[in-house]
């Protein structure tokens, strides 16, 4: 029945029955407010049309979604039509707070990556490790929230083998005023996954979904991911909705998350102590174990099954050694999900990197005696 016809049926009752006129008004009223509403947005729609802003978002769209289509291809090849490319082997990158990148060529016959002179620590902050695809692109994010993008093979690479200094590694993205890199993050499985998972140093989680990835990207801003000023960005990943998220601290307390579970406002997950802070951020895949390090080289591995996963709340979450060793000053540097047959690289405080197979040293239960470890990274295994 058209909105005409409705109008001479509510006339009609309001003629029949005077008492219910104020009921018929009432009717005319809501349609008649549906309606004007209806056509403000087919206005703006025409307004948008005209003035091109709805065809300046399309096209956005498209170019947001032809770049994940390009990452993707080079990861996982581009269709039969395509002629065969050689694989490109994949990179070592150690970077500092102030942005300096070295990247190193990984070398499975020959994983020797020079030793780090100088100034190892940069304002009280280790370097960190990260091994990843020579073709792939990644994602920096900065301690203000900030982002850049650049593909790895951007990168300068470094000579194998040799002494190298901080004054020679890239700088791809110099930190503004006032913001240290916080991390680097890998793109490629960007249009595979569900949301952008930030977790700060004083233990605050916040989910992002991807589908907003296309604004983050244009803005160069992801945000701090953090509730206290005080606080900073710590680690960003991306993850899918059935997937278990980990956190690992400095004095090693392990908390489980159900990416599902979580809201999309930072929220503190993991209660620490004035002196503790986050040192690992990662999902668990099937097949994988967590794998622990401490400052002495001490390596602590477990199942994936030991991984409780807190619901809701904050919580301290689960200990990994005994409270005697934490008070010898026992701390952990790094926290991983590994397999027996993946590679671990460590960085110890007089620079050296040394590549060692994950089940070897779960076994040893050491990386090297006498060794002080400042960070460590991951090779997976095809």
């Amino acid at each position: 029945m058209s909105f005409s016809e409705k109008i001479d049926e509510w006339i009609k009752e309001a003629e029949a029955r005077p008492a219910s006129a104020l009921l018929v008004l009432k009717l005319v009223a809501n349609r008649l407010r549906e309606l004007a509403e209806q056509n403000e947005t087919l206005l703006n729609e025409n307004i948008a049309l005209r003035d091109g802003t709805r065809v300046e978002e399309y096209q956005k769209r498209i170019t947001h979604l032809e770049y994940q289509l390009e990452i993707l291809k080079r990861r996982v090849g581009s269709g039969a039509e395509l002629p065969i490319q050689a694989e490109i082997p994949a990179s070592l990158l150690i970077y500092n707070a102030h942005g300096r990148i070295a990247r190193f060529v990984i070398d499975p016959a020959a994983p020797v990556f020079g030793k780090l002179d100088g100034e190892i620590v940069q304002d009280g902050e280790f370097p960190r490790l990260l091994a990843i695809p020579g073709d792939e692109e990644v994602l920096l994010l900065f301690t203000s929230g900030r982002i850049a993008t650049c593909p790895v093979s951007g990168i300068q690479a470094m000579p194998p083998g040799a002494a190298w200094a901080w004054d020679k590694a890239d700088l791809p993205e110099e930190p503004h005023a006032g913001e240290m890199l916080a991390c680097i993050m890998p793109l490629s499985r960007l249009s595979l996954a569900d949301s952008f998972m930030q977790a700060s140093r004083r233990g605050c989680v916040k989910k992002t979904l991807t589908t907003v990835a296309q604004s983050i990207l244009d803005n160069r801003y992801l945000g701090r991911g953090a509730i206290q000023k005080s606080d900073q960005p710590f680690d960003v990943l991306l993850a899918q909705k059935k997937e278990r998220y980990a956190l690992v601290t400095y004095e090693g307390r392990l908390m489980g998350i159900d990416v599902g579970d979580l809201s999309y406002a930072a929220e503190e997950r993991i209660r620490i102590s004035a002196t503790d802070y986050i040192i690992g951020a990662f999902t668990i895949q099937p097949g994988q174990n967590i794998l622990c390090v401490t400052q002495n080289g001490k390596v602590i591995q477990r199942e994936a099954g030991f991984l409780e996963v807190a619901k809701t709340g904050a919580s301290r979450g689960q200990a990994l050694i005994p409270q005697a060793r934490l008070d010898a000053g026992v701390r952990f540097v790094g926290a991983v999900a590994a397999r027996d047959v993946d590679q671990l690289v460590a960085l110890d405080a007089t620079g050296n990197l040394s590549v060692h197979l994950t089940g070897d040293v779960a076994g040893a239960g050491s990386i090297r005696p006498g060794a002080v470890i400042l960070s460590i990274g991951l090779i997976p295994t095809p």
